[in-house]
């Protein structure tokens, strides 16, 4: 297959997953967070992990904060990524959920001068967000490749999360594309 054909067939499940996300109700986003937070808490290979990094969640994207503030209550602690010009990403453990002001994308960010900056390295565990995901690992991103960039700076744990729909048969890849060790979805728990 060739980049061309890659980058079209990305770009349509990307089109397809989002309506199918844009569908769901309020009530099933709370109660997929909710279970997504449950089986994450419950995760033995998140058990002890120390410092795991979260996201803000977007519009249509499963909500991650539950997970972390159940993850927070047994000594975890949540650092969340700032977008940055060169695509890639910096990360911060911020002081407390106000310590965020909105920033590229309108996505909620850390406030940098509030926050405590951590590298890559020190990171154990990563809630990735995706449009979509696949029963090998492989996970298909907005399109910027602010992930996968990071995911070539760490080797800790890697946990996609989503809602079901966002599981799918398989997600087409380019050498840069990296994958996932886990996929959580409210019906779906997988190590890869």
């Amino acid at each position: 297959m060739s980049f061309n054909d890659i980058a079209e067939k990305k770009a349509a499940l990307r089109k397809a997953i989002r309506a199918e996300r844009r569908g769901l109700t309020d009530e099933q986003r709370r109660a997929s967070a909710l279970a997504v937070a449950e089986k994450l808490v419950s995760l033995e290979a998140l058990s002890g992990k120390k410092l795991i990094l979260a996201y803000m969640p977007m519009k249509y994207e499963l909500d991650i904060l539950p997970a972390v503030e159940m993850l927070g209550a047994r000594g975890a602690q949540a650092a969340f990524p700032l977008c940055i010009e060169d695509g890639g990403l910096r990360l911060f453990v911020p002081p407390a959920e106000n310590g965020f002001k909105v920033g590229a994308y309108g996505i909620l960010e850390p406030d940098i001068e509030a926050s405590h900056e951590v590298d890559a390295g020190e990171l154990d565990a990563i809630l990735l967000p995706a449009i979509g995901f696949d029963r090998q690992g492989r996970r298909l991103g907005q399109g910027g490749g602010y992930y996968d960039r990071l995911l070539a700076r760490t080797d800790c744990l890697k946990i996609a999360v989503g809602f079901d729909c966002q599981l799918i048969d398989e997600v087409p890849t380019e050498e840069t594309d990296k994958r996932v060790d886990i996929v959580v979805t409210p019906g779906v728990t997988m190590v890869i």
